[in-house]
């Protein structure tokens, strides 16, 4: 019976469905009738505008006063339109209805103009947009416009507004419960009914079923789903608009389409459980019966098998019991004994049998039962294990025990008596005093270690720890090779471990290595330890730590080789060191210098101050002389104020390490003029410096030390205060580079440096430009050579305060000549040092020089080596370029001469490649010279950048550059460098 109704209500169920689903599809496909009615209404309008816009042209595009009064009389007679707009190819507004869209507004990004112009669409109609200008949503319809060639001329463009859809769907007459919606491609509501909880433009895409029938291809589809509008469950009908982004959604609610259905389904539901009823309380009375026998049955069985259980479970309890070496005690809770567990009975003040029932303090001596009534009452009273020691005389001896008491409670959860477990602590109590005495004994003043049998460390004292720093827990387990200093070799350790195993100890002076790293000596003795079968059970090993007795030591030697006051070499160790350096340099042919240091007033100094402030003073200058020198030098103290340097390895020509050594005596100067504080006076005091050159062939330690002693003579015969050379060559040599430094600093200001401008010409010799050539007016010597002072200012530094001198002048001379017509085209190259360059101020000094003189800066041309580019770095990259924005050009002198590369060459911002004279003056001579110049000419175009040659002395090395590129020149052929008025004069 339940079959047939199942069955009959399934087809009345299905019936309903289907009804449902035809009258949805009916009423959609009323609304798209009427959708595709309003679109073409627009198309009627987009269609008339064509017409008229061409071809042929009945209306000039030009005009947009006749279209816009066009497009109004078209919008106005249709009020589902909001605007209509003109377009031309490009995407740019001729014509609107509406101020939004002005003319020339550009609409190239929109949707519509892509589509048009990108397919073969005549027609687009887009789904629904979010207008900025309207700040609502819209509709657009656009038709393509084409001129005579059909090729794209613009659009027509129809903004329709979404709330014509909403006004016509008011007036459609709907069921109780039923919904029309219409909806974009992408699940946005133009329209619904009802329009409860509805907004333009609610997205509905979020809900699986609207989003499976948006993916899909399907023209049409039935669902059934809960509405995402309102939340109501309707059976649905989705049917897509052909030739147009929207779709329309018909849906019926669930509860109404069913209603007759589930009424009939009560009905029928309720007949069939009455009948249902009937037989079950039948079934059920019988099933009773069934089920009462089998509990009986069932509960019998599960007595006997608790039974069963308990009674294993007891005989367990019991022999676990009776395995426990503790006894145990249990009291009720009046503190009676109700149970008592002694493997030895002799261990009980009593019978068992006797003490059953009792109270432990009829058991007790006095002095336990009073600490057993305070233990019974914190476990009483506050239900927590408690511990009890006491001890029981015995029958040769007193016995200790320890006892662990634990509440017990009733099935209520109260206080039901007392668990008591003891145990006799007697023998490990003796064990624990034996262990205090051997630890006492442990706690020795010599470190001590032990191992097992495999040298894994189980045991260390604390003397142990506070020698090597090491706690017991972080060595537990290492091996102790873990203190090895490295000092020793593998042979000294084979040693050691062999006399232990076959003397069983060893005993000597070992270096460790402490915590900290630390190394430190120690005297350690290590014994093996066996047991009664002769068996290596385990190592000991004891330690000292002889740090202090060997700083005793090194005191002893410290009072032989060193000087107690100031801590340096004394005479005898620095004979013995350059005696090995003697040797040493012979055998490298190396040179090096020994230094003799007088202290100038230092008799001074004592006589006024004291010999206390003299001593003071010395060991302030040892410190202040060695911070100078190298870890690899020797200086020492020879006696009274006398000190001596020697130096080693500076070089293999005497004319470097002469020069080597004169700077670091002039440090030595330097550090001996510093003032120094002793006590409350501030000491100031000069010194003399007497320097030889000492190499292995033809030297002895006597010989060097005279020929440093007369050098010392010779400087404080020369006033003091200054150093002294024992070779009279090299003296002069000295003397003489000294002099032209000192003068070449007093240059600047005595205005003995000039410049001098050599010209720059082009392939017909006209003059282009010069280079800015620095010369030295010395007012004794004549003109210097650049090659002899431009060393020297970039050794000394002085080439910034120069090099600004140049560059200055260079520019204001440029700034002059931009005035005269003649010369008002000339460049200004000028060449720039390494170190000038590596300045950090160097940027700003240019620019603040342009600036200053009003040079241009597009005619200043900076000519630096290929050595500043030996390695480009960013800082110089960002030097170039920043100077290159500001218009300054850059030129690379002595191109081929360096360290060429492609890399550095494409990335610097260079403007010409100069090409060395020494290329140029072999050019006709050697193959490989006049190779070498083509590539400069080849690489140069290459790369985009102007040549220019240097040292061009013949017309015929000239007709060679012209022929094969390069097309500007500088050389003799065309002029010395010569002053500014034979430049004008030139010109």
């Amino acid at each position: 019976m339940a079959a047939i109704l199942t069955g009959l209500l399934l087809d009345q169920y299905q019936q309903e469905m289907r009804n449902s689903k035809e009258r949805n599809a009916s009423r959609a496909s009323l609304v798209a009738e009427w959708i595709q009615t309003t679109f073409a209404l627009s198309d009627h309008v987009l269609e008339d505008i064509e017409l008229l816009l061409g071809p042929p042209l009945k209306i000039s595009v030009d005009d947009t006063f006749l279209l816009e009064t066009l497009l109004m009389a078209r919008a106005d007679s249709r009020p589902l339109i909001s605007e209509i707009s003109i377009i031309n190819r490009h995407g740019r507004v001729l014509a609107s209805t509406r101020s939004v869209y002005p003319p020339g507004y550009d609409l190239s990004r929109m949707t519509f103009y892509r589509h048009l112009k990108e397919s073969a669409d005549t027609d687009y109609v887009g789904p629904l947009f979010w207008s900025a200008f309207d700040r609502a949503y819209r509709v657009v319809h656009a038709r393509a416009l084409y001129d005579s060639s059909k090729s794209f001329n613009g659009a027509v463009v129809v903004q329709l507004m979404p709330e014509v859809f909403s006004q016509a769907l008011q007036h459609l007459n709907t069921r109780q419960g039923e919904s029309i919606a219409i909806m974009d491609t992408q699940g946005r509501l133009l329209a619904r009914r009802p329009d409860a909880k509805f907004e333009l433009g609610m997205a509905t895409a979020n809900n699986p079923e609207v989003a499976a029938f948006l993916e899909s291809h399907d023209q049409q589809r039935a669902m059934r789903f809960h509405s995402p509008v309102d939340g109501e469950e309707r059976l649905y009908w989705m049917e897509r608009l052909e030739g147009l982004p929207f779709n329309v959604v018909v849906g019926e609610r669930t509860e109404n389409v069913l209603a007759g259905w589930k009424q009939r389904l009560w009905i029928l539901t309720l007949i069939a459980s009455m009948i249902a009823l009937l037989g079950a309380w039948v079934v059920r009375h019988y099933c009773n019966r069934l089920y009462l026998a089998e509990q009986l049955r069932h509960r019998i069985e599960e007595r006997e098998e608790a039974k069963a259980q308990a009674q294993m479970r007891e005989a367990r309890l019991e022999a676990l019991v009776q395995s426990i070496q503790d006894m145990i005690f249990v009291f009720d809770q009046y503190g009676c004994f109700t149970y008592i567990h002694a493997l030895d009975e002799d261990w009980l003040l009593e019978d068992k049998q006797t003490v059953l029932g009792r109270h432990y303090s009829d058991v007790m001596p006095p002095e336990v039962t009073e600490a057993l009534n305070s233990v019974f009452y914190r476990v009483q009273h506050n239900r927590q294990v408690e511990e009890l020691e006491y001890s029981l005389p015995g029958a040769e001896d007193v016995r200790h025990f320890h006892a662990v008491l634990s509440p017990l409670a009733d099935a209520g959860g109260g206080f039901n008596g007392v668990l008591a477990a003891v145990r006799d602590v007697t023998e490990s109590r003796l064990k624990e005093a034996e262990l205090r005495i051997a630890a006492t004994a442990f706690q020795t003043h010599l470190g001590i270690l032990i191992t097992d049998r495999q040298a894994r460390i189980i045991k260390v004292n604390d003397t142990f720890s506070r020698i090597t720093g090491y706690r017991e827990d972080e060595v537990l387990g290492e091996n102790p090779r873990m203190f090895s200093s490295g000092r020793h070799s593998d042979d000294f350790y084979k040693f050691l471990w062999s006399s232990v195993a076959e003397k069983g100890s060893w005993e000597g002076e070992i270096w460790n290595r402490r915590k900290n790293g630390q190394i430190f000596p120690e005297w350690l003795t290590i014994s093996a330890v066996k047991d009664g079968q002769g068996n290596l059970t385990h190592y000991v090993a004891t330690l000292d730590d002889i740090t202090e007795r060997k700083a005793a030591e090194q005191e002893i030697h410290q009072l032989a080789f060193f000087d107690p006051l100031t801590g340096l070499a004394n005479r005898r160790l620095f004979i013995d060191r350059m005696e090995a350096v003697l040797k040493t340099h012979e055998r490298h042919n190396k040179l090096g210098a020994l230094l003799f240091i007088d202290l100038d007033n230092f008799k001074q100094v004592n006589d006024t101050l004291g010999h206390y402030a003299g001593d003071k003073l010395l060991q302030s200058m040892a410190l202040e002389l060695a911070a100078v020198l190298r870890d690899t030098d020797t200086l020492a103290r020879l006696g009274g104020d006398e000190f001596a340097v020697l130096i080693e390895g500076l070089g293999a020509h005497r004319e470097q390490t002469a020069e080597l050594a004169e700077n670091i005596a002039l440090k030595l100067l330097m550090a001996i003029r510093r003032p120094i504080e002793v006590d409350d006076d501030t000491v100031l005091v000069t010194g003399s410096i007497g320097i030889t050159l000492i190499e292995g062939a033809d030297h002895d330690v006597d010989i060097c030390l005279q020929q440093a002693d007369m050098a010392l003579f010779q400087a404080k015969e020369a006033g003091r205060d200054t150093l002294s050379f024992f070779d009279p060559q090299m003296q002069a040599a000295l003397l003489a580079r000294a002099r032209l430094e000192n003068d070449m600093r007093l240059a600047l200001a005595n205005e003995q440096w000039t410049l001098f401008y050599q010209p720059q010409v082009d392939a017909n010799g006209m003059l282009t430009g010069v280079e800015a050539l620095l010369r030295w007016q010395h007012p004794e010597r004549g003109i210097v050579s650049p090659g002899e002072f431009i060393p020297l200012l970039e050794s000394t530094r002085l080439i910034n305060e120069v090099g600004d001198w140049v560059l200055e002048t260079a520019c204001r001379q440029l700034a002059e000549w931009q005035k005269k017509p003649q010369t008002a085209g000339l460049s200004m190259a000028v060449n720039i040092s390494p170190v000038q360059f590596s300045e950090d101020s160097f940027v700003p000094k240019v620019k603040a020089i342009l600036r200053r003189t009003g040079a241009p800066a597009d005619k200043l041309k900076l000519e630096v080596t290929e050595t500043l580019f030996v390695d480009v770095s960013d800082n110089a990259l960002r030097k170039m370029s920043h100077l290159r924005h500001q218009g300054v050009r850059f030129s690379l002198d002595d191109f081929g001469t360096g360290y060429s590369s492609l890399s550095y060459l494409a990335h610097l911002p260079l403007d010409q490649l100069k090409i060395d004279q020494s290329f140029v003056r072999e050019l006709l001579n050697s193959r490989a010279n006049a190779a070498i110049v083509e590539s400069i000419i080849v690489l140069a175009k290459s790369l985009g950048l102007s040549v220019i040659a240097e040292g061009v002395e013949t017309t015929t090395q000239r007709d060679w550059l012209k022929k094969h590129g390069c097309i500007a020149y500088q050389g003799y052929l065309f002029g010395r460098p010569m002053s500014t008025a034979e430049i004008e004069k030139m010109m």
